[in-house]
């Protein structure tokens, strides 16, 4: 009979050890979890910031800006401007495109920078 309980206690002890390990895995697994979703939350906050950046630097007018300032570039005369047009035959040939006359003094829609 003492060999029946020691058996017993044995199994008893292995399978109490077996539920600790395996609690503490558990415990484990969740803390890196948490700190995987805290990762993530930190990267979706940092990919917004380098979004509204991006939408930022992008925009026409700090282009513009840059070009300016920075390049020394002017926006060309509206008079100097010289509007080329393509028309299909010419593209599907290669035939050199043919050039119209120069612009209308009309403010164009998009700002031209040269180079």
């Amino acid at each position: 009979m003492t060999r029946l309980n020691f058996l017993l206690l044995a199994v008893l002890v292995g399978c109490a050890l077996s539920v600790v390990t395996s609690q503490h895995q558990a415990r484990k697994a969740f803390i890196e979890l948490q700190a995987e979703k805290e990762r993530e939350n930190r990267l979706d906050q940092e990919w917004r910031e380098l979004q509204i950046e991006s939408q930022t630097l992008g925009t026409h007018k700090r282009i513009e800006q840059k070009a300016s300032t920075q390049l020394g570039m002017l926006i060309p005369d509206p008079k100097k401007t010289v509007i080329v047009v393509l028309d299909a035959t010419a593209h599907a040939s290669a035939a050199p495109p043919a050039v119209a006359t120069p612009a209308p003094p009309a403010a164009p829609t998009t700002p031209a920078v040269a180079r």
